[in-house]
């Protein structure tokens, strides 16, 4: 299958601060969910959809993530470690890898403490056939607001709505990234973000997509939304 060859990218190299007192024991990647840690969960979705070559960034904790994955031979994958001395932030990582990955081959860059179903297929395709240079998935999320919001003009209320309902597209951590020498915009051995990558590209007129994940997606930043993906898994299985 031609995903086998396409990179993924797994952020894993923070320290899980909202998971202590757990995270001084296991890196955040590794938190159990149910029965498999965050990571497995992630590398299992990829690999449902032919992608089959990894890329691990790690920093706290990288021996427990090495100890656990290996080279990946027994899940049927391959995997690459890159460590990081200290940490380089969403973006960073990919100054040291940029000379492994191959030029116009686009790979993906996703958050080592993401769940999602998303069809990873699908956005690929969307990204190349769009020939975007950095294609950002997002989340639609709807915040009601707990006040009554004033329209005021010229100091006289004009209308009162109850609390109103408001939209967000949020970005959900995952990217694809086509691989030309636009990573040369990453400064090396610094701490560098993607949404500090995402303002150069568009200060350089490149083209930057957004994709529209509709199917299961919650960040795993701290205890409460583990236990809410538990529920799910626990759900599905039942």
């Amino acid at each position: 299958m031609k995903n086998s060859t396409s990179k993924v990218i797994i952020l894993s190299g923070g320290k899980g601060k909202r998971f202590n007192p757990f995270s001084f024991v296991i890196p955040k990647p590794l938190m159990p969910i149910n029965q498999n840690p965050i990571l497995m969960y992630l590398i299992k979705a990829f690999k449902k959809y032919q992608f089959k070559n990894f890329f691990i960034s790690t920093g706290y904790q990288s021996e427990l993530i090495k100890a656990y994955l290996g080279n990946g031979k027994k899940l049927g994958i391959k995997v690459k470690y890159f460590n990081e001395k200290k940490p380089l932030g969403t973006a960073g990582p990919l100054s040291n890898m940029k000379k492994t990955l191959k030029t116009n081959d686009y790979f993906f860059l996703i958050n080592g403490d993401v769940y999602t179903e998303l069809n990873f297929k699908k956005m690929m395709n969307f990204a190349k056939k769009n020939n975007f240079d950095l294609l950002i998935g997002y989340i639609k999320k709807k915040y009601k607001n707990s006040f009554g919001v004033l329209n005021i003009k010229n100091n006289e209320v004009k209308s009162i709505t109850e609390k109103p309902n408001s939209f967000f597209n949020i970005n959900s951590g995952i990217y694809i990234i086509k691989n030309t020498k636009n990573l040369n915009l990453i400064p090396k051995n610094r701490f560098f973000t993607m949404p500090d990558l995402i303002d150069k590209y568009l200060l350089k007129g490149l083209k930057v997509g957004a994709y529209n994940i509709k199917d299961y997606w919650l960040g795993i930043e701290n205890m409460e939304n583990l236990k809410k993906v538990e529920k799910r898994l626990s759900k599905k299985i039942n």
